[in-house]
Formats: structure tokens, sequence, C-alpha cells
């Protein structure tokens, strides 16, 4: 009986595990987050207002903030 206990035990700690890491694993948990590359205004002059424009996007699950320079 108590066999028949402890392997229950172990089966069911290895399918939560194996589910919590499965869902960690979908969600991008594991993955290294994308660095933001940095934009930099262009030295030369432009005619019109320069700005920084960002946006939030979607990657892996996750909400990354883009920035692109936007001239007018």
């Amino acid at each position: 009986m108590l066999k028949t206990i402890a392997i229950s035990a172990v089966a069911a700690f290895m399918g939560f595990t194996a589910l919590f890491a499965g869902a960690a694993s979908a969600t991008g948990y594991f993955t290294r987050t994308p660095s933001v590359a940095t934009v930099e205004i262009p030295a030369t002059p432009v005619a019109g207002d320069c700005v920084i424009q960002t946006r939030w996007v979607s990657d892996a699950g996750r909400m990354v903030e883009v920035e692109r320079p936007v001239c007018y």
C-alpha cells in the first residue's frame, strides 16, 4: 500500500513538473529577453522636426517597447 502511494506521489510530482515546465516554455519564460535597439537622430540636419516614436509590440508573449525616429 505504501509503495503504491509513493509511486503515485512521484508520478504526480513529475506530471506537475512537466505541466509547469511546458507552460513556462510555451509562454517564453525560458528565452532570453531581446535587447531593444537604441536609435539616434541623424547628425545631418533634416527638414522639419524629428521625434522618437515608441510603441509596444508583443514578442513571444511579452510586451516589448520599440523606438524609431520619425521626421516630419
